[in-house]
């Protein structure tokens, strides 16, 4: 056994992906909302059995090591080493990529940078003016240590010296965006100079608490032109763009928040770092920034992954409001239930906190439905009692309404905007309608009781293969009920052929090989799937992930489900088999071959018999 089959061994792959993605039971596999595409009905699948994972949308599927490669952008290499250290395997060592080393390094100088902000802050003399600064805004030292607050004093190379004495070049250093090259200059300890400089440092971690990359704020109001509202220099600076970090893929506070997300099912999103902290302090552990206004489809990913329910809390400026309706769009799309709360007079969740911290909690439990937040941010912009005010709420809002699929939720929401902007209820309905999509399209079930959501032949017999597999042991006799011919998929035909060969396979005595062949009323699947060939691995591995419905668990429901779907496989092959008689007729007469054309003819009346009359397991 190599080191990578040791480690997949021992890992649970449903533990691993839970993690990223809330997971329910589905009979013998879990489900979930993909992470790769958005959706609103769970289509992906994962199977404890075969330690495999597959979207049945987007088609996205592999084992443990593909999935975080996949939700990481990690190579192979650092899915191994993460998940080795998860279950205590030594790796030997081998040689990584270029692109693995320079990685490595970044994150290396940005734990040790972390922990030199952190100790500048916390017990140096040159962080006194820092720690003054968060004591006044109210944040405790347990805030400082749980988000790893630190501290860059002024000057302009404390930072690169204290890591070119650790080793590190001053090419390492700027990769890692922490010390920008000056213009014009060569020695090393004078051609780059540290980018944050007297300003409060947030580390941005990625939910393992791995740090990725920094913001820095200004803490002295001298920079500020209160009077003018101007700024004479940024009130935050941003680690740039590195191999390691992104801002737009990174929520501050989840390695502190997961925990509370998974727990609740519900984040609450907010804009900025000293609002997760004043939230977290007032008891509210679930809460997650978005770094600025602009939420992003991959900060989305990542809230969703995690939970269900998210509650909007951002400023009650115009950006926060345009934020806040660009966030519902996307989290909408991702199948999250969103609600918004509502900060009444106050800027901002900070300033709110620290006013009226139980205000905030209440605020928080009675968020407002999407929908009234809609109705309620077009009517602060735009006048409702004027025609083209009117003109623009309907713009922004009917669409949205046309979304909703409860028809009664729909219709409260048009009747409350007629209300509003004082229409007529039937006027705005119709209104509503011409924004309705053109049609829906319905996905049948394979069967009453579980199935592939489609009625096609080929999914069919996919369907009644993952049926025999769904227990510990094969219940052989039921191969009986269908034949090779009645398979149109190849590769189904293929396994369906391979079963039977493999159960029917003539048995070996005392080194003697028997002629008899004998077909077993059950065989352990385990026994059997251990013989299977290399290229059927990922077709049983998507049998397995076919929800199959736990009522089937039942030995009779079973057996009837295995009948009738065999009994519709078989009149799909009747009918496939019809059509290539009606063919070959037609082939026949063309050619004036009169004796052929009957002998088809007559197989063809006696298949439709056949048909018509029903079959015995349909």
């Amino acid at each position: 056994m190599d080191q990578k089959d040791e480690v997949k061994s021992k890992v649970d792959i449903v533990e691993v992906i839970s993690s990223y993605v809330p997971l329910k039971k589905a009979g013998r596999n879990f489900s979930g909302l993909c992470p790769f595409h958005s959706e609103k009905t769970p289509s992906f699948m994962v199977s404890a059995e075969r330690q495999v994972f597959k979207c049945f949308g987007c088609g996205e599927s592999g084992d443990v090591f593909t999935f975080l490669e996949k939700i990481e952008g990690w190579e192979f290499r650092e899915s191994l080493e993460e998940l080795a250290s998860r279950v205590g395997v030594k790796l030997k060592s081998f040689a990584p990529s270029a692109q693995s080393r320079e990685k490595e390094k970044i994150l290396a100088i940005n734990e040790l940078s972390g922990k030199f902000y952190g100790h500048i802050l916390n017990k140096h003399g040159l962080g006194e003016r820092a720690r003054k600064y968060l004591e006044d805004r109210g944040v405790k030292p347990k805030a400082w240590a749980d988000y790893g607050l630190g501290f860059a004093p002024a000057g302009w190379q404390n930072l690169l010296d204290f890591l070119v004495k650790r080793g590190f070049s001053g090419a390492d250093i700027a990769a890692s965006g922490l010390v920008i090259a000056r213009q014009g200059y060569s020695k090393e300890g004078e051609s780059f100079y540290d980018r944050f400089r007297g300003r409060l440092i947030f580390p941005l971690k990625d939910a393992r608490g791995v740090i990725l990359g920094f913001s820095a704020r200004v803490i002295d109001d001298a920079t500020f032109d209160k009077k003018q509202e101007t700024r004479n220099e940024p009130k935050y600076v941003n680690s740039p763009e590195t191999p390691v970090f992104n801002k737009g893929s990174l929520l501050f506070g989840l390695d502190v928040a997961k925990t509370s997300i998974r727990s609740k099912n519900e984040a609450l999103l907010v804009e900025g770092e000293f609002d997760v902290i004043s939230a977290h302090q007032a008891g509210v552990e679930n809460v997650v920034a978005s770094k600025g206004t602009a939420l992003t489809e991959k900060q989305v990913a990542l809230v969703s992954r995690m939970c269900e329910n998210v509650a909007l809390c951002f400023d009650g400026d115009i950006a926060g409001d345009a934020a806040a309706r660009r966030g519902i769009e996307l989290l909408d799309m991702a199948g999250v239930l969103v609600k918004v709360v509502k900060l009444g007079k106050f800027k901002d969740p900070d300033e709110f906190i620290k006013s009226d911290s139980a205000g905030f909690k209440k605020a928080i439990s009675s968020a407002e439905n999407i929908y009234d937040f809609y109705i309620e941010s077009a009517l602060s912009r735009f006048d409702g009692t004027t025609a083209e005010g009117k003109k623009k709420i309907g713009g922004e809002v009917l669409g949205v309404f046309a979304k909703i699929s409860d028809d009664m939720v729909r219709a409260h929401y048009i009747e409350k905007l007629s209300r509003v902007l004082d229409l007529d209820v039937g006027l705005v309905a119709q209104a509503v309608e011409k924004r309705l999509p053109a049609g829906v399209i319905e996905s049948g079930q394979a069967s009453s009781l579980g199935g592939t959501g489609s009625k096609d032949g080929a999914s069919l017999e996919r369907y009644f293969l993952a049926l025999l597999v769904s227990g510990d042991s094969l219940e052989t006799e039921v191969l009986g009920f269908l034949n090779n011919d009645d398979f149109s998929d190849t590769r189904a035909k293929t396994f369906f052929i391979w079963l039977h060969d493999i159960i029917t396979a003539p048995k070996r005595r005392k080194g003697k090989q028997s002629t008899k062949k004998t077909l077993l009323s059950q065989k352990s699947l385990a026994v059997l799937l251990r013989k299977l060939p290399s290229d059927l691995a990922s077709f049983v591995d998507d049998l397995f992930l076919l929800n199959i419905s736990p009522a089937l668990s039942d030995k009779d429901l079973w057996t009837s489900e295995v009948k009738g779907v065999s009994g519709r496989i078989k009149r799909i092959a009747l009918k496939r088999k019809l059509g290539e008689l009606s063919h070959d007729i037609k082939i026949a007469e063309a050619r004036s071959d009169v004796r052929e054309a009957a002998i088809l003819t007559k197989k063809f009346s006696e298949l439709s018999k056949t048909l018509k009359g029903g079959l015995n397991n349909a």
